[in-house]
Parts: C-alpha cells; sequence; structure tokens
C-alpha cells in the first residue's frame, strides 16, 4: 500500500510521495511510480539536495504530512503565458 509521508514542492505543484531509504540517502516515490513498480526519478541526498535520475535539480522541497491529512494530487492547471 502507498503510504505517503511527505509532499513534494515545487512553485507549481504538491505531491505526496513516500521516502524510501537508499543508500545514498532517499528515493522519493510517487504514488503512480509505486502502481507501477518502476524506479523512483527523484532522489534526496542530505548533505547535496534533489536528484532526477542522477542529475542535480534545484527548486524542490519536502514538507512533512500528518498521517490523516494525506492530500491527493491534482493535475494542475497550464495556462499560455
Amino acid at each position: 500500500m502507498f503510504n505517503p509521508t511527505h509532499v513534494l514542492v515545487t512553485r507549481s505543484r504538491k505531491t505526496p510521495v513516500q521516502l524510501v531509504a537508499s543508500e545514498k540517502g532517499f528515493k522519493v516515490l510517487t504514488e503512480v511510480e509505486w502502481l507501477r513498480g518502476s524506479e523512483p526519478a527523484f532522489e534526496m541526498r542530505s548533505r547535496q539536495g534533489f536528484f532526477c535520475h542522477g542529475t542535480p535539480v534545484v527548486g524542490f522541497s519536502l514538507q512533512p504530512i500528518a498521517i490523516d491529512a494525506v492530500p491527493t494530487a491534482k493535475p494542475s492547471a497550464t495556462s499560455a503565458q
């Protein structure tokens, strides 16, 4: 069962995620990845920050969530700018 522990936050989206311990830090598992059985794209390393497929990325943060207040992932509205 997918049990989100945190919310992965960007400027435009908040995605419930589950942190899974790994040899380099934590893998950031989304519900879609869990359902597919695929390897998580994101990883968080304590001293180095966030990585996506091994490449450092900026603009991401994690927020812990309460067990009884799990948000649902909603597609963000896109607008042409």
